[in-house]
């Protein structure tokens, strides 16, 4: 696919070859005839567009990685090219006499060609250094972007096995306890794994669908204990058409429940909230952290896992804050949305 940089870089130097051309055309005609300035300034361009081409498409994107020979290369080549270029202006290239003229040294006369061999040979150098570090610029992009494709695959491939082992740990223990809800937990469970395995699939979610499987998710865990559970959803001004990363929420829940252990201890909490305001939805969590199961410093995937996510969809776009105080652990996270 050829870039709209190099596309109009054509269109260019197309135009100001011709404007080269008509620039030694009307100085030319000044004073020769029309014929013999045409001829003059067609040799002039075709000579100057080919040495500008020898350095844009062969020497300089050949031998520029090595800075000494390329030198060489490019003196030895201007010399006799403008050599060639002298004798043949001087010997074959038509002009009309005029003795009221004194025509200029050959030593000015060839001078004059080389500094112009020069100036169109480095203009084609300076074009193709610029045109290759463009390409290099949108091959080092698009390497980029499939690199963070690849990576966002990577990472929600870890989300789903993660999140199976965890949900038939759940239902393992309930029907160990041999529960009445345990029928119920396994219909929930095939509406989280429809929402993982198909839904999950999209770049970006309705955070209405988010919200449900959070919602099941929290049922869910509340099937794994007779007792009431101390577990607070709310949501303020979440609009369903807001649009979000899918599971982006989910690692900081299974963390607040795995160190709460709330389905044990008595005075265990989690309050969670999803509120949305102008272009930003907030997710805060909070749950407190019992003495027996207190998180080890920089351990967990999952939230590195969601970090490095945010890094990649969200860039320079949320802002997350982590507080690990000594029996609470809360989680703020703010994320630029578009409804």
């Amino acid at each position: 696919m050829t870039s709209p940089f190099l596309n109009k870089q054509k269109w260019f130097k197309s135009l100001m070859w011709l404007l080269l051309f008509g620039f030694f055309f009307s100085i030319a005609n000044y004073f020769q005839p029309f014929v013999y300035a045409l001829i003059y300034a067609l040799f002039d361009t075709i000579a100057l567009f080919c040495i500008y081409n020898v350095s844009y498409n062969f020497i300089f994107p050949r031998y520029y990685h090595h800075f000494r020979k390329y030198l060489l290369i490019s003196i030895t080549f201007v010399i006799i090219y403008t050599f060639l270029y002298y004798l043949i202006d001087v010997h074959f290239i038509p002009k009309v006499p005029d003795e009221s003229i004194t025509p200029p040294p050959k030593f000015f006369h060839f001078f004059r060609k080389f500094v112009t061999s020069c100036f169109f040979y480095f203009i084609g150098t300076a074009v193709s250094l610029v045109e290759h570090n463009q390409q290099l610029i949108e091959k080092e992009k698009l390497l980029t972007e499939e690199k963070l494709q690849t990576e966002l695959k990577l990472l929600k491939a870890q989300i789903n096995p993660h999140f199976i082992f965890n949900a038939l740990n759940n239902i393992y223990s309930l029907t160990y306890m041999k529960a009445d809800n345990a029928p119920d937990s396994v219909l929930k469970l095939s509406e989280m794994l429809r929402y993982v395995f198909y839904d999950c699939n999209k770049d970006k979610v309705q955070i209405s669908a988010e919200i449900k499987y959070i919602e099941n998710f929290c049922a869910f865990q509340q099937m794994k204990s007779e007792q009431k559970q101390n577990i607070n959803l709310t949501q303020d001004n979440v609009l369903s058409n807001i649009e979000i990363a899918p599971m982006i929420f989910i690692p900081f829940i299974e963390n607040a429940f795995k160190y709460s252990r709330i389905e044990e201890e008595d005075n265990a909490f989690v309050n969670i909230n999803i509120s949305a305001k102008e272009n930003h939805l907030s997710f805060f969590i909070e749950n407190s952290i019992s003495l027996n199961n207190k998180p080890i410093s920089g351990s967990g995937t999952g939230i590195k896992n969601v970090k490095h996510r945010l890094a990649i969809i969200y860039p320079d776009n949320h802002q997350l804050e982590i507080n690990d105080e000594n029996d609470k652990f809360s989680v703020n996270l703010e994320i630029g949305v578009r409804s």
